[in-house]
């Protein structure tokens, strides 16, 4: 940001040079994109200790300051740069999703429609902590055929400033407008309220971080947000369940990455299921020290379960250790539960029945139903659309994971031959 810039002048800018930057970067070709992506791997692997350095600068000033999961998220590595580098080709490597006929039909006056993908145009991508998500944000975007404004959190922002600058290189070689990738260089949050009026200029909001940001973006813009306000994923064990696998399940499910809002917060358990049974498969959950949080009846029949006070606690969100658990009277009440207490992310079923699979899945109303696996398959890596830019919980534009199509949109194309409608 220039010193000489007010904080208003400062975000017409960062909209102005994005809107100009769309129009540029909407008709580059495929091979041109790629081949910036592919200088973008290259230069993060050449310039690995110059990342090193701005990223000890975020860290140093977070210990302490910090938790220390939020300080590992914070920290690079070289596997990490080279994890980044790898995501960056994955990207470049997929099939280019602009330009795609969606669908075409001839009508009887001759004319020729056809329904083709094409960038959204601009967007703003908002996100917290993990610098990686610097350059995943700005490959995605530019994939895809749009200019990107991104604004990461502050803890991040040496780090997300030298990144971006290696991204704006790579564009400069490759003859491309350099500002299809800005950075909000002051974490000033007045600036991210002025940048969310700017809807004549920005296309789409994308807020990826905490339920607090989420809910302050909604409230602030004028222009449309794809958003997951949080991530309370429940599983549902019912006795018809293979209880052989469900403890490897749950522990992966809550135990891999706690923080992350694709795990298990809720477990719903079958009330048919033996007390014994039970014990058994949550014998991994009790080694790994999380947690249990139920009413009454969970606190007669499982040990060492902290009882809650109302119902109101199966809407809590833990991110961490801690798990909350209820019994129901099959996948009738299982289906009810998370209707009314889901953030409609993420539930997975454990059931060999057929019929109680098929009535989950049709009773349940979220982005991603699992049968008989882990909530945290829920990645746009996982579901082979590399990286993401988030998981929707919306059901318009996008939902579930957000990989490159769903930064795209698609217009009408209409041939004729000097057609008058009559």
């Amino acid at each position: 940001m220039s010193e000489n810039l007010s904080i208003q002048e400062y975000a017409n800018l960062l909209a102005e040079n994005a809107r100009e930057a769309s129009q540029f970067v909407r008709a580059l070709s495929a091979d041109t994109r790629n081949q910036v992506l592919f200088r973008v791997a290259k230069l993060l692997r050449e310039r690995l200790h110059e990342i090193l350095a701005a990223n000890a600068v975020d860290v140093e000033a977070a210990e302490g300051n910090l938790s220390p999961s939020m300080v590992d998220r914070l920290t690079l590595n070289p596997a990490r740069i080279e994890a980044m580098a790898k995501g960056v080709e994955e990207i470049a490597a997929f099939t280019d999703p602009l330009n795609r006929v969606l669908e075409k039909r001839t009508l009887k006056n001759g004319l020729d429609i056809s329904r083709v993908s094409v960038p959204i145009g601009t967007i703003f991508f908002i996100y917290e902590s993990r610098p990686n998500v610097t350059i995943d944000g700005a490959a995605l975007c530019f994939k895809s055929g749009n200019a990107v404004i991104l604004r990461g959190g502050k803890e991040s922002l040496a780090s997300s400033k030298y990144l971006t600058t290696l991204f704006r290189e790579a564009l400069q070689i490759g003859g491309v407008h350099e500002d299809a990738v800005q950075l909000v260089r002051t974490p000033d949050r007045e600036l991210m309220r002025l940048l969310l009026q700017k809807n004549e200029e920005i296309d789409l909001v994308i807020p990826r971080g905490g339920e607090g940001l989420i809910r302050a973006v909604v409230e602030q813009s004028r222009i449309p947000v794809i958003k997951h306000f949080n991530g309370i994923c429940h599983i549902y064990v019912d006795k018809s369940a293979k209880f052989s696998e469900v403890g490897a399940i749950l522990e992966n499910a809550k135990v891999q990455r706690p923080s992350v809002c694709n795990t298990m917060e809720t477990l719903l358990i079958d009330r048919a299921i033996d007390d014994n049974v039970i014990r058994d498969f949550l014998s991994p959950l009790v080694k790994k020290e999380v947690q249990f949080f139920g009413d009454a009846e969970v606190c007669s029949r499982i040990e060492n379960v902290h009882e809650i006070e109302d119902m109101s606690h199966y809407r809590i969100e833990y991110l961490d250790l801690k798990l909350s658990i209820r019994f129901v009277g099959g996948v009738e009440e299982a289906c009810a539960h998370i209707e009314k207490y889901s953030s409609r992310h993420t539930e997975a079923i454990l059931a060999e029945d057929t019929t109680v699979q098929n009535y989950f899945i049709q009773h349940v109303d979220s982005s991603s139903v699992m049968i008989n696996a882990s909530t945290r398959f829920a990645d746009g890596g996982e579901y082979g659309l590399g990286a993401e830019v988030g998981i929707s919980t919306d059901k318009l534009h996008a939902r579930g994971p957000m990989g490159m199509e769903s930064l795209c949109t698609y217009q009408w194309i209409v041939r004729g031959n000097g057609q008058i409608r009559e």
